[in-house]
């Protein structure tokens, strides 16, 4: 997001009764994330998305069910890099 920073929309659109999902998962803390969680609203970040697309993935190109949380373990590895 480096090409993209800033919020996607004014900060004063958010208020702690709202949950924030992102679908950017590098990196995984945007500025929208951050901005929110400062402001109170209970955020997510985008991690899960790769994973999830690549666990519903996996069955229909291997014919092999995955291991959905060692997936995610190992996707937090290769933010942690």
């Amino acid at each position: 997001m480096a090409k993209l920073s800033g919020l996607p929309l004014p900060a004063e659109y958010l208020h702690k009764e709202l949950w924030v999902a992102g679908i950017v998962y590098f990196p995984l803390e945007t500025e929208l994330l951050k901005t929110a969680k400062a402001l109170g609203c209970r955020t997510v970040s985008g991690g899960g998305m790769p994973v999830c697309q690549a666990v519903d993935a996996m069955p229909i190109f291997t014919g092999r069910e995955p291991d959905a949380e060692r997936m995610f373990a190992h996707f937090q590895t290769l933010l942690d890099r």
